[in-house]
């Protein structure tokens, strides 16, 4: 004997169960489970390798090809960062004067063109225009500064310092140019993007992990250009008890700087696919808004999305919420 249900009573049923099973959407979100939205700066960690090296011996080397020039130190001792050299390609200083003189002249016209403008002599077009001048001027003065600052070599520790080529002597890039032997404790080395490495900043505690070992060093120094094959060298010293070894190998959690973005309790934020949002209250209502993820640590993530500083979010159960659920105020619990 077959059995007919109804369609009312298939859907009472189906009620009946997703309420036993805790899945149905509630009345009402309660304003003691929601948050306020803050916004701070939202910091993200990148993981990289890094080799342990020692401080006991290096060899300084030619970054590029050209003339060795002083100040050359006396053989012996040298203090940590002490100049060591100077490599100079050829015609880099004849450039540089060059330059001084493009961008004195183009402050001169620049000085001249406003002061012509104020009288009513000339348009604010050529104001503009010298202004252009001016600012280009001193960008290529910048980039031959920049330049010649990267060809200056300085001693990473303190050591016995001896020369390997006589003052003047033209050389080819990694033409090894003096020997520092020193004893220090050992540090770590790794390579970071240039992207990576202006998100990075000096004295910045670095999480390291190696051989069961777990322990933080500090960034000590960044490199100011891209020589390891399009990466920038990052240094970083090691506590005194550290065990570690020159040549072992390290994992190393660091620390970026990132934009400023909206900070929400993790719990907040409700994923459907590849997206998410978070429920804010807008007049007694909670309203589904998209969000994107920019970081999460812990009880806390970082979103972007149309959300302003003070909006209140759901924390608890805003995953069963949908958008028009009405708010619920603790004075207005039993009524």
């Amino acid at each position: 004997m077959s059995t007919v249900i109804s369609k009312s009573t298939l859907v009472t049923v189906t009620v009946l169960l997703c309420t036993s099973l805790g899945i149905a959407s509630p009345a009402y979100a309660h304003l003691e489970q929601m948050a306020i939205v803050r916004s701070s700066h939202c910091s993200t960690n990148i993981r990289v390798m890094g080799v342990v090296e020692s401080l006991g011996d290096v060899t300084l080397v030619a970054p590029m090809t050209g003339r060795v020039l002083g100040p050359f130190l006396p053989t012996g001792n040298v203090a940590d960062g002490a100049v060591v050299a100077r490599i100079a390609p050829p015609g880099l200083h004849a450039k540089i004067l060059a330059a001084q003189a493009q961008t004195s002249f183009a402050h001169t016209q620049l000085k001249r063109a406003q002061s012509l403008l104020r009288d009513g002599v000339v348009a604010r077009q050529d104001v503009d225009q010298k202004q252009l001048l001016f600012a280009e001027a001193q960008g290529a003065l910048h980039v031959l500064e920049a330049k010649e600052g990267d060809q200056i070599l300085t001693a990473p520790f303190a050591g016995v310092l001896q020369y390997q080529v006589p003052p003047g002597a033209v050389v080819t890039v990694d033409t090894p140019i003096a020997r520092l032997d020193g004893r220090d404790k050992p540090w770590v080395r790794a390579l970071l993007t240039p992207a990576q490495a202006q998100k990075v900043r000096e004295q910045t505690r670095v999480l390291v992990t190696a051989q069961g070992w777990h322990g933080q060093g500090i960034i000590h120094s960044i490199g100011q250009s891209a020589r390891h094959n399009g990466l920038v060298s990052l240094y970083i010293s090691l506590p005194t008890t550290s065990p570690l070894l020159p040549g072992e190998w390290v994992d190393l959690v660091i620390p970026m700087t990132g934009s400023v973005a909206f900070q929400v309790p993790t719990p907040s934020v409700v994923m459907r696919g590849a997206s998410s949002e978070v429920f804010v209250d807008r007049r007694g209502r909670v309203v589904a808004v998209p969000v994107k993820i920019k970081a999460s640590r812990g009880d806390s993530t970082w979103v972007q999305g149309a959300l302003k500083v003070g909006d209140r979010v759901v924390v608890a159960g805003s995953n069963l919420l949908a958008s028009g659920t009405p708010v619920k105020h603790a004075d207005t619990e039993g009524q």
